[in-house]
């Protein structure tokens, strides 16, 4: 499945240009077979991402956020196969992912080497499933420093669109080897390997 694992909408990310119903729609377009709605310090209800659902039965819209775990240094964690609020009242890195990891959902820490500390914080033993690799987000160098961490730490790594506009489309994502039916086989599949990053037209990051 073509799965976009990193996705921003203008209904709850101010920095995002395109509607829900515009992704969508580009990415069935696109043909891409899922993606996961990772909105900044938000999260859609169960009912509004169900009716946006009937509206693009072609396409498994699923749940997820991305939050900001850190601010000095700043970083921000993307959680995958829920919405449930309450991981937006805690205020710890540690207890976040201590809570994720407990209830089976994939996290993975969105472009890492955007900005410097990401080092700083996976040396303190938070350490997420994932680091976010080829990414809109990411130039070569940084997608060089991710991939260095994720050695050192024996994380994986995922191409993600970081996607905020429908231009973003397209240039990173995964194919997972096994169909994602529900939101929470993200992880296993991540884990295990059973998945491939992705570059499309317009990826321009190419890592020696």
């Amino acid at each position: 499945m073509k799965v976009e694992l990193h996705l921003h909408t203008s209904r709850y990310s101010g920095c995002a240009s395109a509607t829900a119903y515009q992704l969508m729609q580009a990415l069935i377009d696109a043909r891409y077979d899922a993606a996961y709605i990772t909105e900044h310090d938000a999260v859609w209800t169960h009912w509004e991402l169900e009716a946006l659902q009937k509206e693009f039965p072609r396409l498994r819209i699923l749940p997820g956020m991305e939050l900001t775990i850190s601010r000095e240094p700043l970083q921000h964690l993307v959680i995958l196969g829920t919405n449930d609020p309450s991981y937006l009242e805690l205020g710890e890195a540690g207890d976040i992912l201590d809570k994720a990891r407990d209830e089976g959902h994939l996290t993975i820490l969105a472009h890492p080497c955007r900005w410097p500390g990401a080092g700083e914080l996976l040396e303190r033993g938070l350490l997420p499933d994932a680091l976010e690799y080829e990414t809109c987000n990411h130039n070569p160098a940084q997608a060089c420093k991710a991939k260095a961490l994720a050695d050192k730490y024996r994380l994986p790594l995922v191409n993600a669109g970081d996607t905020h506009a429908l231009s973003f489309l397209g240039r990173f994502w995964i194919e997972t080897h096994e169909p994602v039916l529900a939101s929470g086989d993200i992880r296993e599949l991540v884990l295990s390997g059973r998945y491939d990053n992705r570059v499309g037209k317009g990826g321009t990051i190419k890592v020696f």
